[in-house]
């Protein structure tokens, strides 16, 4: 529609439109969970695929997505890690390949992988004095998905100026393309009812593990107890929790004696703050995860900064490596989010001191 039918653009969120257009391409299981749910500027930027025939365009998208698998994790490691342990190198590859989010990811074709490698580049820009290339990278992951406002908001507490003003620039941009191509009328459709309503809709397929969000659980934990909330109570809730997370995030104005801990924090306060969160969608803790891990082996120091404790943060990320290994079952995606959440956050209070001045051991 975005390529070749500007005008009707708008029928990209209509269901009943999709549902056909899906039995056109001979997809039988047509259920609640098909709809398009992607900003109208992820269908202007990638509407070339529509040049292709579908299998065509399924293959070029599967290998685009493999190649964004692969750059990204090499951003990332280079992010993690800077020792020169060969071993360390070979673990964390291990963990990322290894990691269940990147094989579903994989299997069933979704867009995280471009998010991924987006964000890490992004990063990677920064560490790299690239400020305003990094401003551009943010500003196409945030066409693609909302949810990286939460990094530029992060990055504003940083300090990052050159990046937001970048991200501001590059967004308004790719915002005025969209609107040249399909109008503004789907633009404002799509944050003002659209995205509404697709979060209602993912609602009614059920919580965790399927939404492995807060407000997932908390639906699932409900059904579990033979107690049932509404759709208001359960986004009251996981709007509270989120701005708890927010609150949280003014520990990137302090910044962390490891200022790589800084986007560690930021994606996964993004992650955790999202009222969406599939399996494949955690594709991208691999940033906080790989970065706890990669900068405790560069240094010992850093874990023992921790105000968990070198053992407890080693036996927490332990869990939350086996919780993202397998399968999501019943809450466990969620719990591995917010345990990674949880050891970012530590890594910005020192440990406690006792009387004589002496840091308590862990």
């Amino acid at each position: 529609m975005a390529l070749k039918h500007p005008l009707d653009a708008w029928t990209i969120y209509d269901n009943e439109h999709i549902a056909a257009f899906l039995r056109h391409l001979g997809i039988k299981d047509i259920g609640v969970q098909s709809f398009y749910g992607y900003p109208p500027q992820f269908a202007v930027l990638f509407s070339w695929l529509a040049l292709f025939d579908p299998t065509t365009s399924r293959a070029v998208w599967s290998a685009m997505s493999l190649v964004f698998l692969l750059v990204g994790m090499a951003l990332t490691l280079h992010l993690a890690y800077r020792g020169k342990r060969r071993e360390v190198l070979v673990l964390l590859i291990a963990l990322s390949i290894l990691c269940r989010p990147v094989v579903d990811e994989i299997y069933w074709g979704q867009s995280n992988a471009l998010l991924f490698v987006l964000l890490a580049a992004t990063f990677f820009c920064i560490e790299r004095g690239n400020r305003y290339t990094a401003g551009v990278f943010l500003a196409l992951a945030i066409a693609f998905k909302i949810t990286p406002l939460a990094i530029a908001g992060l990055l504003l507490l940083r300090r990052e100026w050159q990046t937001v003003i970048a991200t501001v620039v590059a967004s308004t941009v790719i915002a005025i393309l969209t609107a040249l191509q399909l109008g503004w009328r789907v633009m404002l459709h799509f944050f003002s009812s659209d995205l509404p309503r697709f979060n209602e809709q993912i609602l009614l397929l059920g919580g965790a593990p399927f939404n492995s969000s807060v407000k997932g659980d908390l639906q699932t934990l409900f059904a579990t107890a033979g107690m049932s909330a509404s759709s208001a109570t359960l986004g009251a809730l996981s709007t509270a929790f989120a701005a708890v997370v927010c609150l949280l995030a003014y520990l990137v104005f302090k910044r962390s004696t490891i200022p790589r801990m800084d986007y560690a924090l930021a994606t996964a306060t993004m992650l955790i703050a999202s009222p969406v969160l599939e399996s494949y969608h955690l594709v991208v803790v691999l940033i906080p995860l790989l970065i706890l891990v990669g900068t405790s082996l560069e240094q010992t120091q850093a874990v023992r900064e921790s105000a968990l404790g070198a053992r407890m943060e080693l036996a927490l990320v332990g869990l939350a490596i086996a919780l993202l290994m397998f399968s999501p079952r019943f809450v466990s995606y969620t719990v591995a989010a917010l345990l990674i959440y949880a050891l970012c956050v530590a890594r910005y209070f020192p440990p406690a001191i006792g009387r004589d001045g002496v840091r308590k051991p862990a």
